[in-house]
């Protein structure tokens, strides 16, 4: 694994490849797409998302969103309309992080990926891919100064 000042400046690198993003937003999918690099994530076939996404969603006590599968495209690997309760993502394949995104997105009600965006998304990679995966996430966008709860927060409270 790279040294994590070294992922820090790769995260303000990456994030002005995002030329249509605020800097908020660029950063937080800069940090994500670090992370998964540097630990893994699932790779999950979409015929198999629906019954994934059911039962994260029930776990969460958050409604079920529709779920359509797109063309792939080279500009959105997913998007999620919160209006619809709709998750969209393109290609036959997708990451188990990629999918959590979206349903953070569903999860808070909001479009934007502020700090209840990323404070949900924490939670729901801790509770649904790893405690070091969540971690490292937190963990890098504090480090690019972006506002985070403190890490205990991001533990589910049943």
């Amino acid at each position: 694994m790279s040294a994590y000042k070294d992922l820090v400046i790769e995260a303000f690198d990456r994030a002005e490849q995002f030329v249509r993003c605020s800097q908020e937003q660029a950063l937080t999918y800069a940090c994500e797409e670090i992370i998964e690099r540097e630990l893994g994530v699932r790779i999950m076939v979409s015929k198999d998302l629906n019954t994934w996404i059911e039962k994260i969603c029930e776990r969460e006590d958050i409604d079920v969103p529709d779920l359509m599968v797109m063309r792939k495209t080279q500009s959105h690997l997913a998007s999620a309309h919160i209006e619809e309760n709709r998750i969209c993502i393109r290609g036959k394949n997708t990451t188990a992080a990629t999918v959590l995104h979206e349903i953070a997105h569903i999860s808070v009600g909001i479009d934007g990926h502020g700090v209840l965006f990323r404070d949900e998304l924490v939670r729901l990679c801790r509770a649904h891919i790893s405690v070091e995966f969540a971690a490292m996430l937190h963990g890098l966008y504090v480090a690019t100064g972006l506002e985070m709860s403190p890490w205990p927060a991001s533990a589910t409270q049943r």
